[in-house]
């Protein structure tokens, strides 16, 4: 990852303008001049489609002013790394490119672009058949590279935002080194920020996206088959880092109920990382998701830490295997807040689903999280802290979280009696505001820890000893209070703070040993 970072710094910081050509376009130009001036600016998408850019070339949108059409480029657009093909605005504000029914930008085996400071608009879900900006590759030979785009804005199309995508032969090659930075993506169908390709490999490789929000991006209400309305949603991908992203109010119109939409999320991934990440009041539609992140179906090898979701309907943070040809493991939760996540259909702060045993969701653990749920402003069921759903998991390890409720609201739901291996449960705080201990576990109605602990004697349990924790965690400010900015660090007189733990991960030579963390 440092070394894709370096490379874009150098590619990036290049002063390209000086060593192409400036085509300006202006709604008072003129397809008939030559464009290189804002005197002599051109008039139509029409006319840069007709053009064939050469490395280090620009084009210069009025800032402020509406251009209808779909920009089309295609390999032979291509810049270099030296000198990519740059499309922006000039003037005081963003340029307009209105896609109307079709996609606002479509690029096909283009390599090196770069895409700063345009809104593509589209006619409305309801209307549109495209992406916002949308590239596209079929080559079998090259793998397209170094796209870059920044601080661009996509609403109204039917797919998504922006997205990327393979043709669905693995001898195609995806995309390589993709970066998207500062970009809003809202009121589209499919999601705000997405990406494709054959679900029998990994065709892409090397994804930043970085500051991007994703939003208002409700669904698509005729649609029945696969589920609609994500926040941003990456698959087939080899090194992925999305960081100090923030999606909220996607999903409303979802109407599958095969599987629903996640603020942010990742599925048939592999060395994937969701950092940094706020993603809140984000709807199911139906009976599945609408959670805040999630890694799912095929993904390997990926992290979700140091975020922070609340009030979705959904979980919070979902690990689920829903029948990939790839295997879920070895993927990790850790260092994340969850805040009265599960408002829809019973789920958890923190969800765990396997769709059968040969689906399972395997070798991963879920560690040093705060996750804290209430019963108010519920729409039905009821949530927990913590959700097993099903029983088809193997060494999934939860340890050292703090599970804190208030009301009703349950510490653990689980249909099933979850023992060892398939998961366990080791050193976590349970603690609830009301003192209104309640697990629903097996069947089972548990009301009290001590309890629960009796009829699973599996769980909680280090060397011979009860490892569970039931104390105030003493937070700063107090998580259900929305008058107030959560606060989630433990006050100096924590009981907490002398808790000490060696949190075990899952390894390949022996489940669960003792690592520092």
């Amino acid at each position: 990852m440092k070394k894709l970072i370096l490379i874009f710094a150098m590619f990036l910081s290049l002063n390209v303008s000086a060593q192409g050509k400036k085509y300006y376009v202006a709604v008072s130009g003129n397809d008939q001049n030559n464009g290189l001036s804002p005197h002599t600016a051109w008039r139509s998408i029409q006319k840069i489609n007709g053009t064939n850019f050469k490395p280090g070339d620009t084009v210069l949108f009025a800032g402020g002013e509406a251009f209808d059409g779909t920009i089309k480029l295609s390999s032979d657009d291509s810049g270099s790394l030296a000198r990519p093909v740059v499309l922006t605005s000039f003037g005081r504000a963003k340029a307009i490119v209105n896609g109307g029914d079709s996609d606002g930008l479509l690029a096909v085996n283009t390599s090196f672009i770069k895409i700063k400071d345009l809104v593509f608009t589209g006619s409305g879900v309801n209307k549109n058949k495209g992406g916002g900006i949308h590239f596209f590759s079929n080559d079998t030979l090259k793998a397209p590279s170094y796209i870059d785009i920044e601080a661009c804005d996509a609403k109204g199309f039917l797919t998504y935002g922006i997205v990327f995508g393979a043709e669905g032969k693995l001898s195609c090659k995806g995309y390589r080194h993709v970066r998207i930075t500062g970009c809003n993506a809202s009121e589209n169908g499919q999601g705000g920020i997405g990406s494709y390709g054959d679900q029998r490999g990994f065709q892409h490789k090397d994804f930043i996206i970085k500051r991007c929000k994703a939003f208002n991006n409700r669904g698509v209400l005729g649609q029945t088959n696969g589920h609609s309305g994500n926040g941003i949603v990456m698959s087939m991908i080899d090194g992925l880092l999305i960081d100090h992203c923030e999606a909220f109010e996607n999903g409303a119109d979802n109407r599958c109920d095969a599987g629903g939409p996640v603020g942010i999320w990742v599925w048939m991934c592999k060395n994937a990382i969701i950092q940094n990440c706020v993603s809140h009041n984000n709807h199911a539609g139906g009976t599945k998701d609408g959670g805040g992140f999630d890694i799912d179906g095929g993904a390997s090898n990926c992290i979700m830490q140091y975020n922070y979701s609340y009030d979705n309907e959904g979980a919070g943070y979902l690990l689920a295997e829903f029948g990939a040809l790839f295997p879920f493991t070895n993927n990790i939760v850790r260092f994340n807040v969850s805040v009265n996540d599960g408002r829809k259909n019973n789920y958890g702060g923190i969800a765990i689903w396997g769709a059968s045993s040969e689906y399972s969701v395997t070798n991963s653990a879920v560690y040093n999280n705060t996750v804290c749920v209430d019963d108010s402003h519920l729409i039905n069921g009821m949530p927990a802290a913590l959700t097993f759903m099903g029983v088809n998991f193997k060494n999934v390890l939860i340890a050292n979280n703090i599970f804190v409720t208030k009301g009703s609201a349950h510490l653990i739901n689980a249909d099933t009696i979850i023992a060892k291996p398939a998961a366990y449960l080791l050193h976590n705080n349970y603690y609830s505001f009301d003192n209104q201990y309640a697990f629903d576990y097996g069947h089972q109605k548990f009301q009290s820890i001590q309890k629960w602990i009796e009829g699973n004697p599996e769980q909680e349990i280090s060397n011979g000893k009860a490892s569970m924790i039931n104390i105030d965690p003493l937070f700063v400010n107090n998580p259900f209070d929305k008058q107030r900015k959560a606060n989630f660090s433990l006050q100096k007189t924590s009981k907490l703070r002398s808790k000490l733990f060696v949190v075990p991960v899952y390894s390949k030579k022996k489940a669960f040993p003792g690592v520092a963390q």
